[in-house]
């Protein structure tokens, strides 16, 4: 549902008894939904450990870097638009996601960085996991090749 306010509120976002309150930054609009709590299932807490895993990994400040370079290339390229990347951390968990899909043997909950590099995985650089074919190819690719 739209939101209008007045008495000169221009946006809201947030929690408000039983509603939430959502302010989209490119549309200048404001929606309202119900806010309801999903009930917990066991698919949960498997998603969860594994994200908790993939975030002891604590990749590097380099790579990081590299990551957010790719973004900004990546939410340029034609075709992509719909599918916008917005930080290092959603590609890291796309990136890997992708990887153990197309890898079976690959355990996300499991995985460490001295896997990581004895296995010498395609997520080891931006530059590897494009080549592997984990990621579309964006301008100057080859120079994103900082490790993990």
């Amino acid at each position: 549902m739209k939101v209008s306010f007045g008495y000169g509120v221009g946006a809201y976002s947030g929690k408000l008894k039983d509603v939430v309150f959502c302010h989209h930054k490119r549309s200048g609009t404001v929606y309202m939904r119900e806010r309801v709590y999903p009930t917990l299932r066991e698919h949960h807490h498997e998603l969860g450990s594994v994200t908790a895993n993939l975030h002891s990994i604590r990749p590097s400040e380099d790579y990081k870097e590299d990551m957010r370079i790719y973004i900004f290339r990546y939410n340029k390229l034609k075709g992509y638009e719909n599918k916008q990347i917005r930080s290092w951390v959603n590609l890291y968990l796309k990136l890997m996601r992708q990887m153990a899909k197309e890898s079976p043997g690959i355990d996300l909950r499991t995985l460490s960085r001295e896997d990581i590099y004895t296995a010498d995985l395609p997520c080891i650089s931006v530059k590897s996991a494009i080549e592997a074919g984990l990621l579309p190819q964006v301008y100057d690719w080859q120079r994103l090749d900082r490790q993990i």
